[in-house]
C-alpha cells in the first residue's frame, strides 16, 4: 500500500456467509473506497447475503462507528455500506466507485470466474517470488479449485497476461520451455497481488467446505 493511501480506518466485516456459517473480516489502513471495494468482493462470494454488521475505527481520534443491516439484495447492501462508510468517515466516493480498476477478478465471486480468471488469481496469489512454468500454474490451479487445467491451456493464457512483454509477466526461455515472473516492481501488480491473496483465501475455504 502507497504511504499516501494510507488511513487511520481499521474495519471489521462480520457476516453469514451462508446459513449457519459466521464469518468475521477485518481490513486496516485501507481507504474508505477500497474498503467498499473489498466489501463488494465479500457480499459476492456469500450464497445469501444476510445480517451484516460493519464496525468503522479510527485508531487516531479513538472513535468508532458500526452498521447492521438484515436482509436485501447485494446492490441494496452495497448501497447502505457506500452510504454508511460516507457519513462515518467524510469520505467521498466518485462515481465510479462500483466500476472498479479493470480486472473482473476482484469483483466477482466463484461462480462468476472464467478459468482465465482462477489462474490470474492463482498467479498473483501464488507467485509473488522467483520464476514459475505453466505446469506449476496447472498445478496450483487444481489444488486450488479442484479442477484441472491442461497445461496447453495454462501456456496460453499465460502468454496472454504477457502480452508481448506488456503485460503483468516477464518471460523467459523458448517455445520448448517458457517460465514467467510476476512483474512484482509494479503498483498494479502489486495491488492485484494483494486482492487475489484475500479472494484466494476465500475461495478456497468455500472450496473445501
Amino acid at each position: 500500500m502507497a504511504e499516501e493511501d494510507r488511513t487511520n480506518y481499521v474495519y471489521e466485516f462480520t457476516y453469514s456467509s451462508a446459513p449457519g456459517l459466521r464469518e468475521i473480516f477485518q481490513c486496516k489502513y485501507v481507504s474508505p473506497g477500497e474498503a467498499l471495494n473489498r466489501f463488494r468482493k465479500i457480499l459476492a462470494l456469500t450464497e445469501s447475503p444476510f445480517d451484516f454488521k460493519i464496525v468503522v475505527s479510527d485508531e487516531t481520534m479513538g472513535e468508532e462507528s458500526s452498521f447492521q443491516v438484515k436482509g436485501g439484495s447485494i446492490e441494496e447492501m452495497f448501497v447502505k455500506f457506500k452510504v454508511f462508510l460516507e457519513t462515518s468517515t467524510g469520505y467521498v466516493f466518485r462515481e465510479v466507485t462500483q466500476e472498479t480498476e479493470e480486472k473482473p477478478l476482484t469483483q466477482m465471486g466463484l461462480e462468476s470466474l472464467s478459468n482465465y480468471d482462477k489462474m490470474q488469481v492463482v498467479i498473483y496469489a501464488s507467485f509473488k517470488h522467483g520464476k514459475f512454468s505453466s505446469l506449476d500454474v496447472a498445478e496450483i490451479y487444481e489444488d486450488s479449485f479442484n479442477e484441472d487445467l491442461p497445461k496447453s491451456t495454462a501456456s496460453t493464457y499465460l502468454a496472454r497476461m504477457w502480452n508481448n512483454g506488456k503485460g503483468h509477466l516477464e518471460r523467459y526461455g523458448n517455445r520448448s520451455g517458457y517460465t514467467y515472473r510476476l512483474r512484482t516492481e509494479m503498483k498494479q501488480v502489486q495491488r492485484e497481488v494483494e486482492r487475489a491473496e484475500e479472494l484466494l483465501a476465500a475461495i478456497q475455504m468455500r472450496v473445501r467446505d
